[in-house]
């Protein structure tokens, strides 16, 4: 399995704070932050930096382009680069002949491109991405004593790494967001991704089909939609609470909504839809989502909703209310009468408590059961796959596995 060394620029903190390299590129020290083991000697320290002139992420991504630009071998192992600090002319055509950049405009540049790139994921994957870096640093101070000097090859670093995954018994999911991490850093730091592997992708592969677990979350239905709306009216403090539990659930049904994107992460932590982005139409509802798990440049889709008269799970209806009910001002749709922000967590426990009251088991059911209960509705209502897909706002076969008739 050929593979080339991931040591080569790997760098880490020593207990007082300065950069350390290893020979081997492992981290110098173990339970470093994640990125941390991303660092540049060719950059100034963060001392002879001025205070605050990059954000923590920026400056971790800043320097694992740097490094990955400091490395002594190309990202095929191929051949020597060159030093950061003495890349050439941007082309042959740039009219520039090649020589050192200054060093305060190379930091500068890797600031601007730092800053960019910590954008291009959502908080959440960065931060998952940081704690399997994290994980794969104390994996790497696990393995030198485990492997001694087979540990050179980075490709049976990440097999070993995902074997181990496998004795823990982890899922093939979280097994695969791993690697995915790992591919992001390795990427960044201008290595091979060792990841995309033979040994490693057919491992998984038959992981996969030795380890196929069936999801069995069951669908919310139009008729457990109506049950569970009814149950608000005995488990809210008041009327208004109520109609909020009952417009949040219409919606995360009818419009195939993560709850993510629906509501905000924490009561005082803004998110999900926003007030502005409602128009309430003769009939019809317009929601603009901003931003979704599949399109983190923020393109946004239009998503359109249609009343169904005299239902009492009726969207249009039901956001038609609350906007009247709801208090003025921009921010997010769905607030309290206080003007707090109804959260995940709430979302959640309020729909456990209306399954509950309404004989169904909670186990069997989560938030992302509305998502299911749009597919598996709309299959059921003859709708087909391209509609089903618009629904949810999919883009590959991946809706199939949300239509579940068999668990209605």
């Amino acid at each position: 399995m050929a593979a080339a060394a991931t040591r080569s620029g790997a760098r880490g903190r020593t207990d007082d704070g300065e950069r350390a390299t290893t020979s081997s590129g492992r981290s110098a020290a173990a339970g470093v932050e994640p990125p941390s083991g991303l660092t540049a000697p060719l950059l100034p320290t963060a001392g002879e930096r001025s205070e605050g002139e990059l954000s923590g992420s920026e400056e971790e991504i800043r320097d694992g382009v740097a490094a990955a630009g400091a490395s002594g071998e190309a990202a095929d192992g191929s051949r020597p680069r060159q030093p950061v600090a003495e890349v050439s002319g941007l082309g042959a055509g740039s009219g520039r002949r090649g020589g050192p950049l200054p060093g305060a405009a190379l930091d500068h540049c890797f600031g601007i491109a730092a800053g960019w790139i910590r954008r291009s994921v959502s908080e959440s994957t960065w931060s998952a991405y940081s704690r399997v870096w994290g994980e794969w640093l104390e994996f790497l101070r696990l393995a030198d004593a485990e492997l001694g000097d087979v540990g050179a090859d980075s490709g049976l670093l990440v097999l070993y790494f995902v074997v181990r995954q496998m004795e823990g018994l982890g899922s093939v999911s979280g097994i695969e967001r791993k690697l995915a991490a790992l591919a992001f850093w390795f990427k960044l730091r201008g290595e091979m991704d060792a990841t995309k592997g033979f040994w490693v992708r057919q491992a998984l592969k038959g992981y996969r089909k030795g380890n196929q677990k069936k999801d069995g979350r069951r669908p919310v239905t139009f008729a457990i939609l109506g049950v569970i709306s009814r149950q608000l009216g005995g488990l809210c403090t008041s009327g208004y609470e109520a109609h909020l539990f009952r417009t949040a659930f219409s919606l995360a049904f009818f419009g195939a909504f993560r709850v993510g994107e629906l509501v905000s992460p924490a009561k005082t932590v803004g998110g999900g839809l926003l007030g502005q982005d409602v128009t309430v139409g003769d009939g019809y509802l317009c929601l603009k989502l901003r931003r979704s798990k599949t399109d983190q440049s923020g393109k946004g889709v239009d998503v359109w909703l249609y009343a169904l008269p005299g239902s009492e799970i009726c969207p249009v209806a039901a956001v038609t209310e609350f906007v009247k009910m709801r208090p003025q001002g921009e921010g997010p749709l769905l607030v309290h009468r206080d003007g707090s922000f109804l959260s995940k967590f709430q979302f959640i426990t309020v729909f456990r408590k209306c399954l509950k009251a309404g004989g169904f088991d909670g186990a069997q059911f989560a938030s992302h059961s509305f998502r299911i209960g749009a597919a598996t509705e709309a299959a059921r209502c003859g709708l087909d796959e391209t509609a089903v897909k618009r629904i949810g706002r999919w883009e590959s076969k991946r809706f199939r596995s949300y239509v579940r008739p068999h668990l209605v």
